[in-house]
């Protein structure tokens, strides 16, 4: 059994002429969002043995509030150029190269990307797009990581961070 847990980064710093977008930092919002739904990801039981966030700014902000309420250590979050804008396709790729060994993966990353690769894998287009924030996890029967394919996936929790509920 996989399991993947995909967060789409918090709210961010509005995009301007004075900041590149990959050096945009969370807003006052969004450090609250991150750390309400990283405590949120806890009390859902998530304990992933791998996390992997895009390098920009926000995501790594991200990543380190989950990492902290989730009790993994900073310094294992692996940071890959390749999910910064990515696409569903290249984070497949990502995902597929994963070694066997891990069992839960968290992903953070950015949309259009993040919110095509959950309704891929799980076949649900009712999924929409995730909002900053959002949490979704997902879990499939697989041995391996390069196993994973469209529709292999179940939804386990989709959490939002407007009032930490469920959606459908």
């Amino acid at each position: 059994m996989k399991h993947l847990t995909l967060v789409r980064h918090a709210h961010a710093e509005k995009h301007d002429s004075d900041i590149e977008d990959f050096e945009r930092r969370l807003d006052k919002r969004g450090r609250r969002e991150a750390e309400a739904m990283a405590e949120l990801a806890h009390a859902l039981g998530l304990h992933p043995d791998h996390i992997v966030t895009s390098p920009s700014v926000r995501t790594v902000s991200t990543a380190k509030e989950f990492a902290r309420a989730l009790g993994f250590p900073l310094q294992r979050i692996r940071h890959d150029d390749r999910i910064y804008l990515a696409e569903r396709s290249m984070l497949v790729t990502i995902l597929r190269s994963t070694p066997a060994s891990c069992r839960h993966v968290l992903l953070v990353g950015h949309n259009p990307g993040v919110s095509r690769l959950a309704r891929w894998l799980t076949d649900d287009e009712a999924l929409g797009d995730l909002v900053p924030a959002a949490v979704c996890a997902l879990r499939a029967d697989l041995d391996r990581w390069a196993d994973l394919d469209a529709g292999l996936f179940e939804r386990v929790a989709l959490r939002y961070p407007d009032d930490g509920g469920p959606r459908r």
